[in-house]
């Protein structure tokens, strides 16, 4: 069994993050019995903008019955609910259908039991002003001491529950980001979110593995999402993104190159 990324390699070389609203460390054994570790850090970032990954979607996927979000390290979820607002800003209320419910996965059970499944998050007061008026239209605010006890939250951040109607527009699953990869049956409706988690728990050349069989279960008409910190820890992501003929359509947004853009 290889082991790759120790949860003390976490530790000692990548140091506890500064980090808005929960902070945990774990290992797990991935789908090819491979011992990793991962990191679940939440906070809004300013490496995607969730309204232009909004129209995006809206725009490209407009022929397509049914569209597939999938973020693949979803953690507790709060990236989700910010992607989810946007999409309810921009999208017209008749097409909503075609994207609820969104199906976030993180390798995690503990983060996907605790958090997800029971409608509780942890936001910084910089997530909240994202969410906007809607803030409460979508969350209820709850003591902080029920928060999941086993995880590390800012003394900032604030406790909430999703509001049903808001919960029900999303599905929580344990799952392996490499796994699911392998098992989706894509026709072009779909994106792939993998966002600042392969650098620390993949390393490079399991990074370019992933994103090989990524590019293989990938219509071109599907995207990839990614983040700034694999961008930065990961010199390889970029050049094999290039290498698979992927291009940026949007900050950290990737689409497959058309033969005219070749």
């Amino acid at each position: 069994m290889r082991i790759n990324n120790s949860l003390g390699y976490i530790n000692n070389y990548y140091k506890k993050p500064a980090f808005k609203s929960l902070f945990r460390l774990t290992s797990y054994t991935d789908c090819y019995g491979n011992n990793r570790s991962t990191q679940n850090t939440t906070g809004a970032r300013n490496d995607l903008d969730y309204d232009e990954l909004a129209t995006i979607i809206k725009n490209r996927f407009a022929g397509y019955d049914k569209i597939n979000l999938m973020p693949m390290n979803g953690s507790d979820g709060t990236e989700a609910y910010l992607i989810a607002n946007s999409i309810l800003n921009i999208f017209d209320v008749k097409t909503l259908k075609r994207i609820f419910p969104i199906l976030v996965s993180d390798v995690d059970s503990y983060i996907i039991n605790s958090f997800g499944q029971k409608g509780i998050v942890s936001l910084s007061d910089d997530e909240t002003r994202i969410f906007g008026k809607n803030l409460y239209k979508y969350f209820e605010e709850i003591d902080k001491s029920m928060l999941p006890k086993g995880s590390e939250y800012s003394l900032s951040s604030r406790a909430y529950m999703l509001k049903p109607d808001f919960k029900k527009l999303f599905k929580f699953d344990v799952m392996d980001l490499q796994k699911r990869i392998a098992n989706t049956k894509d026709i072009g409706n779909s994106i792939f979110i993998v966002r600042n988690c392969l650098a620390q728990s993949f390393g490079s050349v399991d990074t370019t593995l992933i994103l090989y069989n990524l590019k293989n279960a990938m219509h071109k008409n599907s995207i990839l999402v990614i983040g700034d910190y694999d961008r930065e820890k990961l010199p390889i992501l970029l050049k094999t993104l290039d290498i698979l003929n992927f291009k940026e359509i949007g900050k950290n947004i990737f689409a497959i190159k058309d033969n005219k853009d070749i």
